[in-house]
C-alpha cells in the first residue's frame, strides 16, 4: 500500500511538472518577447540586452530564441541560441515605458517575428518552385497532359514574382531593424544625440507588405488550380 502511494505521488509530481512545462511553452510561444537569463554573459554587447524573440522548441525543455544584433559595419545579424526552458521567461513590454530598450523591443519584436516567418516562406517557396518546375518538364513531354502546361508555367511565374517580393520585403525589415539598433547604440553612448527611437514603420513597409500578401494569395490560387487539374486528370 505504501509503495502504491509512492508511485501515485511520483506520478502526480510528473504530471504537474509536465503541465507546468506545457503551460510555459504555450506562454513563450504566444509572447513576442522573452527575457533570457544569462544572455548578456554569453553574448556580450547585445544592443537590446537579454531581450529576445522566441523562435522554436525542441523536446523536452529546450527553447531557441533570436537576439537581434548589428556589426560595426552596420550589418544586421540574428543570433539563434538554444536555452533551457527555465531560463526563458515570457514578458509583456510597453511601448510607453521610460526605459529605451524596453520601449524599443516592444516595437521591434513583432517586426523581427514577421521577418523570421518570411525567411521560412522563402525556403518553402523555393522548394515549391523546384517541384512545379520538375512537373512542368514532365507535362511538356506528355501526350495527355501537355494542355495543362500553361497552368504550370503561370504558377512558376507567380512563384518567381513572389520570391522577388519576399526579397524586397526582407530588405525593408532589415532596414527597420538596422536603424532601430543603430539608434539604440547611439542612446547607449549619448542619449542627447538620439532623435527618435520609434520604429520607422513607414509607407514603404505597409505598401510592400500589402503587395506581398496580394501576390501570395494569387500564387496560392494557382497552386489550388494545379491541384484541381491534377485531380481531374486522374
Amino acid at each position: 500500500m505504501d509503495l502504491l502511494l509512492v508511485f501515485l505521488f511520483m506520478g502526480l509530481i510528473a504530471y504537474l511538472f509536465l503541465q507546468y512545462q506545457n503551460h510555459q511553452i504555450c506562454a513563450i510561444r504566444n509572447s513576442d518577447v522573452v527575457i533570457v537569463k544569462g544572455a548578456e554573459d554569453r553574448y556580450p554587447n547585445l544592443p537590446l540586452g537579454n531581450f529576445a524573440v522566441p523562435h522554436r522548441f525542441r523536446s523536452p525543455d529546450r527553447v531557441q530564441v533570436v537576439f537581434p544584433t548589428i556589426t560595426d559595419a552596420g550589418d544586421v545579424e540574428y543570433i539563434y541560441s538554444w536555452h533551457s526552458l527555465n531560463s526563458v521567461t515570457p514578458i509583456t513590454l510597453s511601448r510607453t515605458h521610460r526605459q529605451n530598450k524596453i520601449r524599443v523591443m516592444a516595437e521591434l519584436a513583432p517586426v523581427i517575428k514577421e521577418h523570421l516567418k518570411l525567411e521560412l516562406d522563402t525556403v518553402a517557396l523555393e522548394k515549391q518552385s523546384v517541384k512545379i518546375g520538375k512537373l512542368a518538364e514532365l507535362v511538356a513531354v506528355s501526350d495527355f497532359y501537355s494542355s495543362q502546361l500553361e497552368i504550370y508555367e503561370r504558377a512558376i511565374d507567380e512563384t518567381e514574382k513572389l520570391i522577388k517580393k519576399v526579397e524586397e520585403l526582407s530588405e525593408v525589415y532589415v532596414r527597420i531593424v538596422r536603424e532601430t539598433l543603430i539608434g539604440t547604440r547611439i542612446a547607449d553612448f549619448n542619449p542627447d544625440l538620439l532623435l527618435d527611437l520609434h520604429v520607422p514603420l513607414d509607407a514603404q513597409y505597409e505598401r510592400v507588405k500589402a503587395e506581398y500578401q496580394y501576390m501570395k494569395d494569387t500564387a496560392q490560387a494557382y497552386y489550388e488550380l494545379l491541384k484541381e487539374s491534377q485531380g481531374l486528370s486522374r
